[in-house]
């Protein structure tokens, strides 16, 4: 049994330089409403770290519920920040794939032995998240989140 179940895949997150323009094209290619787009809280608040060191970035956020699967778009802001080593990279797409995880502890060991270390980490109420970098070794970034209580 692998330390990932496949099943628990719970998010494909995009990068986008527009997260108006593109959350409305979302919104009328699934007949749905404009989500709220937000900012990211405050590091204080979230205790963000990009590559170990305090992140302090404001991105815009809005998110799709889509089932089992919830559809993100992030527009970085010019600070520091996984979203935007992303998009200074890329451009605009696919930022990561996120899958829910019960041993948060044993998925970080087994990215740490694939040279697939902590990219970015934060926390919400409830739960955390940790982009780990690991386009090299599986083609995109994963996000492990973790969440108090979930099977």
């Amino acid at each position: 049994m692998g330390v990932i179940d496949p099943n628990k895949v719970c998010q494909i997150a995009l990068v986008v330089d527009d997260i108006e323009r593109v959350a409305q094209n979302y919104a009328e290619l699934f007949g749905v409403p404009v989500p709220n787009i937000w900012e990211l809280p405050p590091q204080s608040e979230a205790h963000t770290r990009y590559h170990g060191e305090p992140c302090h970035s404001h991105a815009k956020l809005c998110v799709f519920d889509m089932g089992q699967v919830v559809l993100e778009l992030t527009q970085p802001d010019e600070l520091p920040s996984s979203w935007k080593q992303y998009q200074d990279e890329h451009g605009q797409g696919v930022h990561h794939i996120g899958f829910q995880v019960k041993d948060r502890d044993q998925v970080m060991q087994f990215f740490a032995e694939k040279n697939a270390p902590e990219r970015l980490y934060g926390e919400y109420t409830g739960g955390n998240y940790t982009f780990v970098d690991s386009e090299r070794e599986f083609g995109v970034l994963i996000n492990v989140k973790y969440e108090e209580g979930q099977q």
